[in-house]
C-alpha cells in the first residue's frame, strides 16, 4: 500500500506539474481570468514547491527497508554526484532570472539561450536532477527512495518532450537546430 501512495503521489505530482505548465492551461488562464494569469508563473511555483514537499515528507514518515548496505566510498560518490547535480542546476541559472522562474519577477525575454550550461546540454537543470537523485539513492537505497527515484528518471522523457513542444512553438527553426548540435541531457564527448 504504501508504494501505491508514493508512486501514486509521484504520478499525480508530474501529471499536475505538466498540465500547469502547459500552454493550453495558459491560454485558458489568460483568456478566462486576465488578473489571475497575471499571478499564474508564482502560483505554478508555489503549486510545484508544495507538492515536492509534501512527496519528501510522505517519502520521509513511510516506514521503509533497506535494500542493501551503502559501503562507505558509495555514500561519497553518492554526495559527489548529488552536489554536482546541485551545482549544474544552480549554474543552469546563470542565464535566466531565478525571480521570474518563480513567477516573482516579470520574464523578459532573452531569446534562446545557447550560453553557459545550455552550451553542452539543452535540459542543464534536468541533467542535475539526474546526478541528484542517483546520488540519493546510492546514499540511501531503501525502496521508498529507489521507487521515487525511478517514478522521477521515468518521468523526464516525458517532462523533456512537453518542455521541447513549447520550446519549438515558441523558437522555431532556431530551436529545432539547437537541438539537432546539442544534446538533451548528456553532454557529447569534445
Amino acid at each position: 500500500m504504501d508504494y501505491l501512495i508514493i508512486g501514486g503521489g509521484w504520478a499525480l505530482y508530474f501529471a499536475l506539474h505538466s498540465l500547469l505548465a502547459s500552454e493550453w492551461v495558459k491560454r485558458t488562464v489568460r483568456n478566462k481570468a486576465p488578473v489571475i494569469a497575471r499571478g499564474y508563473r508564482f502560483f505554478y511555483s508555489l503549486t510545484s514547491t508544495v507538492g515536492l514537499l509534501w512527496l519528501l515528507y510522505l517519502m520521509a514518515i513511510t516506514p521503509s527497508a533497506a535494500l542493501f548496505s551503502s559501503p562507505g566510498y558509495m555514500r561519497y560518490i553518492a554526495m559527489i554526484l548529488a552536489s554536482w547535480g546541485v551545482i549544474l542546476v544552480i549554474t543552469s541559472f546563470r542565464h535566466l532570472s531565478g525571480w521570474a522562474f518563480l513567477g516573482l519577477k516579470k520574464e523578459e525575454n532573452k531569446g534562446l539561450i545557447r550560453k553557459g550550461t545550455h552550451a553542452y546540454v539543452r535540459h542543464p537543470i534536468y541533467s542535475g536532477i539526474i546526478l541528484i537523485v542517483i546520488g540519493m539513492a546510492l546514499y540511501t537505497p531503501t525502496d521508498i527512495v529507489v521507487l521515487s527515484a525511478v517514478c522521477i528518471l521515468a518521468y523526464l522523457p516525458a517532462g523533456i518532450y512537453f518542455e521541447e513542444q513549447k520550446l519549438i512553438a515558441e523558437f522555431g527553426d532556431d530551436y529545432l537546430t539547437y537541438r539537432r548540435e546539442v544534446p538533451a541531457i548528456f553532454p557529447k564527448k569534445p
